[in-house]
């Protein structure tokens, strides 16, 4: 199939590359926005303040709940972020079903409130159409557990997915190994990046973040070298992708401890992102729980569909080149966003 149309065949590798490099250049920003809510003079008046990246800017206004009406506004930067702050005044007290509509393209956001001397946190799921703030909720004390688990396991599963430098890592497992070794080195990956995640998120481990993500680039393009060198050869540290070279399990336990030290990193980065959205001090367990659970579904998702494209590839003799074309597009975008990322510190 391959010599009857070497044109269409070329055409699809340039589109598979076209595809991977139109990822975002950041391929980790993860957009968080930070609410805070509090009385204005009055049990009827409230001040809102909302801080979002520069990326996610809107000039468009919140809505705000029935019988609400803004009185005031503002807008300043501060470093990369814009600052918004609203008064509004209401012709009732808070109310259980109350609600914002923010503007803003979030990935999620943490939510803070001070209102009739109560005081409450919790994380909020984004979306492209902007966030809804149910400030009405802040006044009905704890959530249930399976509210927590619910809102953190998406969190979890939107942060995988949206992780461009992750998800590019976990395909060069896919490229590398087969079936059970492939299942063994996705979980050497899970644990390594489940323990510095709980790690991190609780502060017994504390590293500057700028610096860990230039490594996760640098882990994108290491791996995808490893699986050229075995599409080209059939052979790498496990010799081979079905294991069966020579010296197959020294290698293979080689590789293992690289991808569980690689996976310690990408762990880091999945702290970062949880710490951004203000776990309450009451739900930092599940939260973490919930969150890794989420992160631990969307990558089994991404496998099952890579390991089912390829299987599907294979039929029609495309799978190595295909595998050659994505795994040298992978290389080019891990070692570009280390770039970026080193640039970016040393700036900073």
């Amino acid at each position: 199939m391959m010599s009857k149309s070497p044109a269409r065949l070329v055409r699809f590798l340039l589109l598979l590359c076209g595809v991977l490099l139109a990822a975002p250049a950041s391929a980790d920003v993860f957009r968080a926005g930070e609410f805070t809510l509090m009385n204005g003079e009055d049990a009827t008046s409230f001040t809102f303040v909302a801080s979002v990246p520069d990326l996610a800017d809107s000039t468009e206004a919140p809505v705000w709940p029935e019988g609400c009406e803004q009185i005031s506004a503002t807008r300043h930067l501060v470093g990369t972020r814009t600052q918004y702050g609203y008064g509004f005044r209401c012709d009732h007290v808070l109310r259980a079903g109350d609600t914002i509509l923010t503007p803003w393209k979030l990935d999620g956001a943490s939510f803070r409130s001070n209102v009739m001397g109560v005081e409450a946190s919790r994380s909020l799921s984004g979306g492209d159409s902007g966030i809804a703030i149910p400030i009405g909720g802040a006044l009905s004390g704890a959530r249930s557990i399976v509210e927590i688990a619910w809102e953190y396991l998406i969190q979890g599963v939107l942060h995988i997915w949206m992780g461009w430098d992750h998800l590019a890592f976990v395909l060069c497992l896919c490229m590398i190994a087969r079936g059970r070794r492939l299942i063994a080195l996705v979980t050497a990956f899970t644990i390594g990046h489940s323990l510095s995640l709980s790690l991190a998120f609780f502060e017994l481990v504390r590293l500057p973040v700028p610096p860990v993500e230039a490594i996760i680039a640098l882990s994108i393009a290491i791996m995808a070298r490893e699986a050229l060198l075995m599409h080209r050869r059939d052979e790498g540290w496990d010799g081979g992708r079905d294991g069966k070279g020579d010296g197959a399990l020294p290698h293979f336990r080689r590789q293992m401890l690289v991808v569980v030290a690689f996976g310690l990193l990408h762990g880091l980065g999945f702290a970062s992102a949880l710490s951004e959205l203000g776990v309450q001090q009451a739900e930092r367990v599940p939260a973490l729980i919930f969150f890794n659970l989420g992160v631990e579904a969307g990558q089994l998702v991404f496998v099952a569909a890579m390991t089912a494209a390829l299987a599907a590839l294979r039929v029609v003799a495309l799978a190595r080149p295909m595998e050659a074309a994505s795994m040298t597009a992978a290389g080019c975008l891990g070692c570009f966003w280390m770039v970026e990322r080193i640039a970016g510190f040393l700036q900073a």
